[in-house]
């Protein structure tokens, strides 16, 4: 026992005689505050952290070594040191901090891909993890999850500026992949239209955007933009037999939840029945060699803790995008969507007592069908870029009120081109953006006063130009509306079939880089919208005495 505890003695002495010790202090470059709990790590990730004074000791082999000084908020340090046998030698570092700046790509500030920090313009950011985490069962919820952004009844508000016009108009412009998601005759956002389960980012423009959108931005706009399928590879190890049979990755949602009663007695016109809401949406994306490709869909019932306002909803959606093999730069596809609903809404409740009760109990049921249908095309070579957006959008809503007997039931359609030409002169900074919208609505319906049309032709360019730290954007559009109805109407005391408009609408920008992750903007434009047909020509009665007329 003792020859054992001698030998072990005598092989610890010389782990000490000969053991290669780097030692230090790791301090702040600006402050030369000793920074506690850095990382210190060798090429074969063993390694040791600085303790309360910014010390820190690490024993290693002979030979040469490679040394990595790693800290949270600072820029990384990596040494090459050569230690000799039983040599002790000293390294003192200093870390500089740094700031990483927000990485997020933005499109709708000026119809290019821009980092958000470069733009000229207030402008706000959605994740799809934010839609999922809210679980919400449609995208006008998420919405308010943004700083001076509400909605009320389906109307947009941004920072107070849009007032309140219910079912007359809407004066933030929603859009999805940069055409309008509006309807044709009561110019309304088709929030329901929207496919929450593929969202790729949500960009809001805070502020008058006419110029660059047109009619309808008056006070900013809402732009989804729809994800893709990623070009990440799977690993084949794990690939499961669902991945086997549909390449790509699914994603499926559902939700159930309970409606509690009234603390007011007198309010619970249910009785002891609880309302309930559920739903179901999901998405399956894939790449096929060349073609990407996306399916989701989405299904919603929902109660209503109000007497008649039951809403049931069927939601199918499909992207589309094709590069072409034998022209290079060359890529096409069809975007659509298909929607299934019935709804119930009341204006006015039937008294203090009964404030979940409709007057009367007269309670407007809408069914229909609203489907989009979006081909487009896109081809670039060298420093230009070509697109073509097209839409067709039908909106059919067929309309009743218990105890009223006019006809309420509408249907618009939409025909919409957005062509688009840039250039990128790199050479001098400078980026130019030219671009024509033509848009051709045909509404029938007995609210908006018969058969109606309208046409919007409109010219746009936009000049982006960057110079050191300076950004500048200008930008001019030329609008152009004609609108003709089948009855006259009084427009500034006269009866007129139709009537026109034509204006031009200007915005300009700045953007300066003040420090690493400091910018500075400024920005001015002008907004203006031209009326719906709801606002010109609406007349109804939607309960007994209570009539709704044109403005």
């Amino acid at each position: 026992m003792r020859k054992i505890y001698i030998l072990l003695l005598f092989l610890f002495s010389n782990y000490t005689i000969y053991s290669q010790t780097i030692s230090g202090i790791i301090t702040d470059k600006v402050s030369s505050e000793e920074l506690i709990g850095v990382n210190i790590i060798l090429e074969n990730g063993n390694g040791t952290a600085t303790d309360v004074f910014g010390k820190y000791k690490l024993k290693t082999e002979e030979g040469t070594h490679t040394i990595t000084f790693r800290y949270i908020g600072y820029e990384d340090v990596i040494k090459e040191i050569t230690i000799r046998k039983g040599e002790t030698k000293i390294l003192n570092i200093t870390l500089k901090q740094t700031s990483e700046l927000v990485s997020t790509i933005v499109v709708s500030a000026g119809r290019f891909e821009q980092k958000i920090e470069e733009i000229t313009v207030s402008m706000e950011v959605i994740k799809p993890s934010l839609i999922e985490n809210k679980n919400t069962t449609d995208i006008q919820t998420v919405m308010d999850q943004i700083p001076g952004v509400n909605i009320t009844d389906g109307q947009a508000n941004i920072r107070g500026g849009s007032g309140w016009s219910y079912g007359a108009g809407t004066r933030v412009l929603v859009m999805v992949d940069d055409m309008p998601l509006i309807s044709g005759d009561a110019g309304q956002a088709l929030w329901n239209l929207i496919a929450t389960e593929n969202i790729h980012q949500i960009e809001v423009i805070k502020g008058a955007s006419s110029a660059l959108y047109g009619s309808s931005a008056l006070n900013g706009i809402i732009n989804i933009r729809t994800a893709f399928p990623s070009e990440k590879k799977i690993n084949k190890n794990t690939v499961s037999l669902v991945s086997r049979i549909l390449p790509g990755y699914t994603k499926v949602n559902m939700h159930f939840g309970l409606i509690d009663k009234p603390k007011r007695e007198e309010l619970n016109w249910n009785g002891e029945k609880r309302r309930a809401f559920k739903g179901i949406e999901f998405l399956h994306a894939m790449k096929l060699h060349n073609l990407d490709l996306s399916l989701g869909g989405n299904i919603f019932l929902d109660d209503g803790y109000r007497f008649g306002e039951v809403t049931d909803r069927k939601r199918f959606n499909i992207n589309s995008t094709y590069k072409s093999k034998k022209i290079e730069g060359l890529s096409y596809g069809v975007n659509a969507n298909f929607l299934f609903q019935s709804t119930g809404a009341a204006i006015i409740w039937n008294s203090l007592d009964e404030a979940y009760i409709p007057l009367d109990r007269s309670v407007t049921t809408t069914s229909g069908d609203t489907y989009n249908v979006d081909p487009f095309i896109t081809y670039i070579k060298g420093n230009n870029r070509h697109s073509l957006k097209t839409r067709y959008l039908n909106v059919i809503n067929d309309n009743s009120t218990k105890g009223v007997d006019a006809g309420q039931d509408n249907e618009s359609e939409i025909y919409y081109s957005d062509y688009q030409w840039q250039k990128n002169l790199e050479k001098y900074g400078l980026r130019v953006t030219i671009g024509t919208t033509n848009e051709i609505v045909y509404a029938r319906s007995d609210l908006f006063n018969g058969k109606s049309n309208r046409t919007n032709n409109s010219l746009y360019t936009q000049l982006d130009k960057k110079h050191g730290r300076l950004n500048i954007s200008l930008g001019a559009r030329y609008e152009n509306f004609r609108l003709n109805s089948n009855k006259k109407y009084f427009m500034e005391g006269d009866s007129i079939n139709s009537f026109s408009a034509k204006r031009p609408i200007f915005r300009t920008g700045l953007n300066y880089q003040l420090a690493e992750a400091t910018y500075v903007r400024c920005s001015w434009g002008e907004g203006y919208r031209f009326p719906s047909m709801a606002e010109l020509f609406i007349s109804t009665e939607i309960a007994k005495g209570i009539w709704v007329y044109p403005n």
